[in-house]
């Protein structure tokens, strides 16, 4: 049996567990997330999903966080979605109970990198992967490098001051909260007709435009990938972002710009985190660390 990364994708609702190597993804297991627990309930909680995949043959583990961090140390700064979560050593915890070496990253940046390296992507391309769920963050491909800033803060657009908040508040499962709904219940009222949940998806599309706009002025990528849980409804805000978009951005940005949905689906992040982890491995002595 082969050596393998244990991966976990943490996100403010969900988390996702799986053991990667390099013919793939293996099992895949999912587990809700208490948006609501303290900072030691939550290290427990993770202790516990990964206890419950992690095999002998394991080499070592990779986080990914919805939360800036601090590199190389893997201190977790602040996770708005999950808001007790802040000024954690996740990688010592993690090296001290497992006995592995560990990796923490910002998701975004892990969906980037999986987005990157298994999916269609030319490898000249300058690319922003999108991560739309509880909250809204991307990852940076810049000149075949993940660019992520010091403490992992580049990329986290949805922090931007946007209307009477910030960009998240209108372009993620946070814009259907302050609705009073959920993103899942107004995707299947709009399935079925509802005017008020399609108007929904519409304005978030237009929002989107606005958030992506940002994105375009900054970087000027050649692709723009969208990924996570509300992703899953592109077909319902997609033609309303690329409408407003368009109205954004110089016609010739916009003819070349490629926007696209994840191919790859939740796996991208558990395959970017396994591609980091062997990044850091084979530039540090990361392996050796914590043996």
């Amino acid at each position: 049996m082969s050596d393998t990364i244990l991966c976990v994708d943490l996100g403010g609702t969900k988390a996702l567990v799986a053991q990667v190597d390099e013919q793939g993804i293996k099992e895949k297991h999912y587990f809700d997330v208490d948006s609501h627990l303290t900072k030691q309930q939550m290290n427990q909680f993770l202790y516990r999903i990964i206890d419950h995949v992690i095999e002998k043959h394991c080499k070592g583990i990779v986080v990914g966080v919805p939360s800036m961090v601090l590199q190389p140390t893997g201190v977790v700064i602040e996770t708005i979605n999950i808001p007790h979560w802040y000024d954690v050593p996740l990688k010592t915890l993690l090296e001290n109970r497992f006995n592995l070496p560990v990796l923490i990253h910002n998701d975004a940046n892990c969906f980037a990198m999986g987005e990157y390296k298994y999916s269609q992507v030319n490898p000249d391309d300058n690319l922003v992967g999108v991560c739309i769920g509880t909250g809204l963050g991307a990852g940076l491909i810049l000149n075949e490098q993940l660019y992520t800033g010091k403490h992992s803060a580049a990329g986290e657009f949805g922090s931007f001051p946007y209307l009477d908040g910030i960009i998240e508040d209108y372009t993620s499962g946070q814009f259907f909260k302050n609705q009073q709904t959920t993103g899942r219940a107004a995707y299947n009222h709009a399935l079925n007709g509802d005017t008020q949940s399609l108007r929904l998806f519409t304005q978030l599309g237009q929002h989107l435009a606005h958030a992506i706009n940002q994105v375009i002025l900054a970087f000027n990528p050649d692709k723009v990938v969208l990924g996570g849980s509300v992703a899953q409804s592109h077909a319902l805000f997609m033609p309303a972002l690329k409408s407003e978009l368009a109205l954004l951005v110089q016609p010739i940005i916009m003819q070349s710009l490629q926007i696209t949905i994840s191919e790859l689906g939740d796996n991208a992040p558990l395959l970017g985190g396994y591609e980091l982890f062997q990044l850091a491995a084979s530039e540090t002595n990361l392996l050796e660390q914590a043996s």
